[in-house]
């Protein structure tokens, strides 16, 4: 891990030590930052951690079913023991990605967080991503980048323990790196390039659309922003100020690195369809709401990574404030997964208990099963607890 931090983060670390960021280094970091940073940091680690609190009351609830046949099926929810989770670093600063992993995560009842992200040149590390690990009580910081990093958490070294999920997103060599290592831990899923796009009608307001673009274009790196409507009139509007004010704005060699399309449907229906058929990792929905047209269909949306309606919902307020991850599905993924939540970090248990009527009227049909696979010690196992004389059960033992 030296030798690669040496070649890949230009860093002159001599000593695993060194890896580490300390208590110190943390405290000394959020003291450098002023009163509205931090308070910005600890009231968007608030709204994750009440939204994944919530989660937890609502979906990952301890449940008892009984089922037709008679059994108890008990059903609760397990914390993960150590995950980690790796965030963008270097030049770059995603301190949110810190509290998008470790909110859900500690709601979820995790004690055990590392967190990866690769140094600046003299080994040190961004004062924000810092500040927000003390913020969520993370003790752990490995000053380690890419593939490296990745691979250090999954097998683990002499100075970093193993963990049982890798959550966060990378450029091409850490999505890379946690496809390969996904049969040995957990993962939250292969990050691409972020995604945008706007469904709108002729009484969106083409500036804003265009803010919102350009909002998440900044991000640069293959980023892919488009927009879909039936208003040739409201794509016209958006193509000139595309074409007139994005050379002015700041991050351009960012944006200009973005693949921003338009699509003209017949109507709107052809827009849901085509949002489906994308599956975006975003999905702002802005058409108007009158009385003589419907409500977006959101069942006809929910290929999307995260659906987001009406002009004063936007993009950017998801990727900081709502509570809501920012950590989604890409490159048509969406289909068929989710963006982290505190269910990420949760592993299901499950527990069956029966008594005897119950696992009787059960033999026929298991006996059924079993000599259609080929199995009969199944169905014998089963049976043998009918075979032998019932022997009474001292209740004291």
């Amino acid at each position: 891990m030296l030798e690669l931090s040496r070649k890949y983060d230009r860093t002159s670390f001599s000593d695993a030590k060194e890896l580490f960021a300390t208590k110190a280094e943390m405290e000394a970091a959020a003291s450098r930052l002023n009163s509205q940073q931090l308070g910005a940091l600890k009231k968007a680690y608030a709204q994750i951690r009440f939204l994944a609190r919530m989660q937890m009351k609502e979906r990952f609830m301890a449940r008892k079913f009984k089922t037709p046949l008679g059994f108890i099926v008990r059903e609760s929810y397990s914390p993960l023991r150590r995950i980690g989770g790796y965030i963008p670093g270097g030049l770059a600063s995603y301190p949110s990605t810190v509290l998008m992993i470790c909110g859900p995560a500690r709601e979820a009842g995790v004690k055990d967080i590392v967190l990866s992200t690769p140094p600046r040149r003299d080994g040190t590390v961004n004062d924000a991503t810092l500040a927000a690990a003390l913020i969520c009580g993370v003790k752990e910081v490995v000053k380690l980048g890419g593939a490296q990093a990745i691979a250090a958490l999954a097998y683990g070294t002499e100075s970093i323990k193993k963990v049982d999920l890798i959550a966060g997103p990378g450029n091409q060599y850490v999505t890379e790196a946690k496809k390969q290592v996904s049969s040995l831990v957990s993962i939250d899923a292969l990050a691409g390039p972020t995604e945008l796009l706007i469904i709108s009608d002729r009484y969106s307001d083409p500036r804003i659309i265009f803010e919102d673009i350009i909002s998440q274009a900044e991000h640069g790196n293959r980023t892919l922003c488009g927009v879909v409507t039936d208003s040739e009139d409201l794509i016209r509007a958006f193509k000139k100020i595309l074409r007139e004010e994005s050379c002015g704005r700041k991050r351009i060699e960012q944006i200009a690195q973005a693949s921003i399309f338009t699509v003209k449907t017949q109507n709107l229906d052809q827009a849901y369809e085509f949002a489906q058929a994308l599956a975006p990792e975003h999905l702002e929905v802005q058409v108007a709401v009158a009385k003589q047209r419907k409500q977006p269909p959101i069942g006809r949306l929910s290929n999307s990574g995260l659906v987001l309606l009406g002009k004063y919902a936007p993009c950017s307020a998801t990727d900081y404030v709502v509570g809501t991850n920012h950590i989604l599905p890409t490159g048509g993924l969406a289909f068929r997964s989710e963006g982290v939540s505190v269910g990420t970090f949760l592993k299901r248990v499950t527990v069956v208990e029966s008594d005897r009527s119950s696992l009787r009227r059960s033999l026929k049909t298991l006996a059924v099963l079993a000599e259609m696979e080929g199995l009969p010690n199944h169905h014998e196992a089963a049976r043998s607890r009918f075979n032998a004389p019932r022997k009474e059960v001292d209740p004291k033992r």
